[in-house]
């Protein structure tokens, strides 16, 4: 669950890196240096944190920016959990990424902190989420972090099933469908050329 709630968290700072509309370049997305964290809650009160190892995304010249999630990368810390995550949450081998979009042709974004709606796919369900995020430009990388966790929920992105497949899988009384994504993404201008 909060796997899914990650990969919205990851399309909602692509999406906000992009805001920056006045770079004359596109703007490539830095694995090595960016991050998306999701929090899962089980047994009422045990949060663990989760992260994905690989994301990709940029920002183009026109405004329109994008964030791909590869579901596959989930890293929990224990390998049984990953692989439950990635067949019984995330059904892998038909959704393999989650993506966000977010189109600023027309509004742009200055650096500062911005509220944005995003678009996330994951799991076959598009939904618009807003996003609080704040936008700076250092050098030639822009770079785009959550201002305030976005919550998700499983159930808004037809999670629920596997979520509870989770739990009864490891006996847990509960596991929560809330989601708290955090992330910061590293974009990194290109040459001109």
């Amino acid at each position: 669950m909060m796997q899914r709630a990650l990969p919205l968290i990851c399309k909602t700072a692509v999406s906000f890196a992009l805001l920056s509309g006045t770079a004359m370049a596109d703007w490539v997305l830095d694995n090595t240096q960016s991050a998306l964290y999701f929090v899962s809650i089980k047994k009422d009160h045990i949060a663990e944190t989760h992260t994905f190892k690989t994301l990709s995304g940029a920002i183009t010249k026109a405004g329109q920016g994008s964030l791909n999630i590869d579901l596959a990368s989930v890293s929990t810390n224990i390998d049984i959990r990953d692989q439950r995550m990635r067949e019984q949450l995330f059904d892998t081998q038909k959704f393999a990424t989650a993506s966000v979009s977010v189109d600023l042709s027309k509004t742009g974004v200055k650096p500062g902190i911005q509220t944005v709606n995003v678009t996330l796919d994951l799991h076959g369900v598009k939904k618009e989420i807003p996003a609080t995020v704040a936008i700076t430009e250092v050098g030639n990388t822009v770079q785009v972090t959550t201002v305030a966790p976005i919550v998700l929920n499983a159930a808004d992105f037809d999670l629920a099933a596997g979520v509870t497949a989770l739990r009864e899988i490891a006996e847990l009384p509960s596991i929560s469908n809330a989601v708290p994504v955090t992330f910061f993404l590293s974009f990194v201008k290109q040459a001109e050329g």
